[in-house]
């Protein structure tokens, strides 16, 4: 199945050209990268808890 930009919503258009920004992907590497450090040093309570990911 193929698409043509106008069937394609505009967020994903929009999206489509950030990532050709390298400033735009090193940012969202940043983020990335900050939000998984932060999971890696919190305790979690239990194993369900790492397996679902509710921590």
């Amino acid at each position: 199945m193929t698409t043509t930009e106008g069937d394609v919503p505009e967020r994903i258009l929009e999206l489509r050209k950030k990532i050709h920004d390298p400033e735009y992907m090193n940012d969202a590497v940043q983020r990335i990268a900050i939000v998984l450090s932060r999971r890696l040093v919190e305790k979690p309570r239990n194993i369900k808890e790492v397996v679902n990911g509710s921590y």
